[in-house]
């Protein structure tokens, strides 16, 4: 009930407008007009849910019916209706479904509300769904835009074409040194990584320069893909299960999904269109994956069809820098964080490095392959800490039945790869950050799991960006190791800070308040690091 102060207040703001009917806002909503306004939408809802449960009661025992003595994989008891909804964890789900596989095994099911889930915790299991039986595994679902776009990202960033980058790769990595240089000795900031990642892949995708993190490209970008990260936690938004609550209003408590939906909308849009846009416009006019694209788009004579193809050309280009840079800030994180806290392993490669490169050169693309143990820090930190620990989600495209348990078409399929890559038999101690593990007689072991088979997905939906992330990781770990020293950084005092990270919970993790620094190892590399320039 809404007081109303006869001397002024909420009557007098009232009255202050000429159409007492039209309210400016809830407070000065009259109260009949409020239960008017409120009470039916709310009862609408009430009349909603109810009615889903029925429908889904029966929906339940309609699948039960169609499927006889079917048998699911093992997995935690759920609730009636709803299923495993509230059993999902929001926060480090890799480290609770590892925690579930010891009990149920590796392979699991549940439920939440009606959307099947199965959750694969080893190489072999998922060796045989994702890749042996990767048609039927390989949905997310497969729509003309998928297609179209895995078409766009096959092209450009395929291991062939990879190469044609390394001037720009280089380019950025040099300029990341110098900045290096300017903060020796003190506490390495983040945003420098992020920069160079940053300016990396928008200098290949739409030519463009940038200098700062606070460039407006770049900011747009980022907010976008902090949002839509959170949107992909599992678990998070019952949305995802329940797809009727699209249509439940914003103010209804657990419908958090959808005012994130209204507020990613325009940040999508706007990261979709503005560059691109300022390649068509002939605003930037430096050779970049956008420009070839709009260029080939020009030529296609149909103007539906051109359209159409914009419209997946535009999203390509955007996405690639989630694919190209993010993803890629975490692993170099990681390579930060443990070189801090093993001066071993950072000594065993400097020592590579000097017998390979040499005093008076910088690391080229050209070392790779004479550079096995800086190859293997780089699998190690792939290892250790995957980018995306759950993978990216698959769908089944028809029903399928293995080791006698049925798995139903529609069915969400989550990889626990962070757990894979920890599995003591492959990886003896596998809490250690160790890339001899992946050595052998001064080179390469080709007998240890290669953890990239999982880090960058599986069968038809594997990331078509792995080479370049390796690439742009292995010559920017190599440019560090030969040019730095890297050490835990310095409280006031001087003391040594603890370099361990605390990891981030989102879709992607990634080792978060970092505690290093950089000193260059020689007068002579600090030189060399500022006369270097491509």
């Amino acid at each position: 009930m809404i007081p109303v102060d006869k001397g002024g207040g909420i009557a007098k703001a009232q009255g202050s407008y000429k159409n007492r009917d039209t309210p400016c806002s809830f407070l000065c909503l009259p109260k009949p007009m409020m239960a008017m306004s409120f009470l039916p939408s709310f009862h609408l809802f009430l009349v909603f849910v109810v009615s889903s449960i029925i429908y889904i009661t029966y929906r339940c025992k309609f699948f039960t019916s169609r499927h006889p003595g079917c048998t699911f994989a093992p997995g935690p008891r759920g609730w009636p209706i709803i299923g495993n909804l509230l059993d999902l964890p929001t926060q480090r789900p890799w480290i609770v479904f590892r925690d579930w596989a010891r009990t149920y095994g590796d392979i699991m099911y549940v439920r939440a509300y009606r959307k099947p889930i199965i959750i694969l915790s080893s190489a072999e299991v998922v060796t045989d769904l994702m890749e042996k039986r990767s048609l039927i595994y390989a949905g997310r679902p497969v729509s003309v835009m998928d297609n179209l776009t895995g078409k766009y990202f096959h092209q450009y960033f395929n291991g062939g074409v990879v190469p044609d980058y390394h001037i720009k790769q280089a380019k950025q990595i040099h300029k990341f040194l110098r900045r290096c240089l300017d903060t020796s000795g003190k506490q390495l900031d983040p945003s420098h990584v992020r920069l160079t990642l940053a300016s990396t892949i928008m200098d290949i995708v739409y030519g463009l320069q940038i200098e700062s993190m606070e460039d407006d490209y770049i900011r747009v970008v980022v907010e976008s893909i902090e949002l839509g990260s959170d949107s992909k936690v599992v678990g998070k938004y019952w949305i995802d299960y329940m797809p009727f609550l699209r249509y439940v209003p914003g103010w209804i408590p657990g419908t958090a999904s959808v005012r994130l939906g209204a507020r990613c909308r325009p940040v999508v849009e706007e990261m979709v269109n503005r560059a691109y846009d300022a390649v068509k416009k002939g605003t930037v006019t430096r050779s970049s994956m956008a420009l070839d694209l709009i260029t080939r788009l020009s030529e296609e004579p149909d103007p539906e069809r051109r359209k159409a193809e914009e419209r997946h050309a535009k999203h390509v280009t955007a996405v690639a820098y989630a694919a190209g840079s993010d993803t890629t800030y975490s692993t170099i994180q990681t390579f930060f964080c443990n070189l801090a806290t093993y001066p071993d392993i950072q000594k065993k490669a400097q020592e590579e490095l000097d017998l390979v490169v040499g005093p008076d050169r910088l690391p080229t693309f050209d070392d790779y392959d004479s550079l096995p143990f800086v190859q293997a820090i780089f699998l190690e930190c792939i290892r250790w800490l995957p980018v995306a620990p759950l993978g990216i989600p698959h769908s089944t495209t028809e029903d399928d039945y293995y080791n006698g348990y049925f798995i139903p078409a529609d069915t969400t399929v989550l990889v626990n790869v962070w757990h894979i890559l920890r599995n003591p038999v492959d990886y003896p101690e596998p809490e250690k950050f160790n890339p001899d593990r992946f050595m052998k007689d001064g080179a390469l072991n080709r007998d240890v799991r290669d953890p990239l088979t999982f880090a960058f997905g599986f069968g038809r939906r594997a990331c078509p960006g792995k080479d370049f992330a390796r690439d742009t990781a292995f010559l920017l770990f190599a440019s560090i190791l030969h040019a730095f020293k890297i050490m835990p950084s310095l409280d006031e005092y001087g003391n040594e800070l603890d370099p361990t990270p605390h990891m981030s919970a989102s879709t992607l993790c990634y080792p978060e308040l970092l505690h290093y620094m950089l000193k260059p190892r020689s007068k002579a590399m600090e030189k060399l690091v500022r006369d270097t320039a491509l």
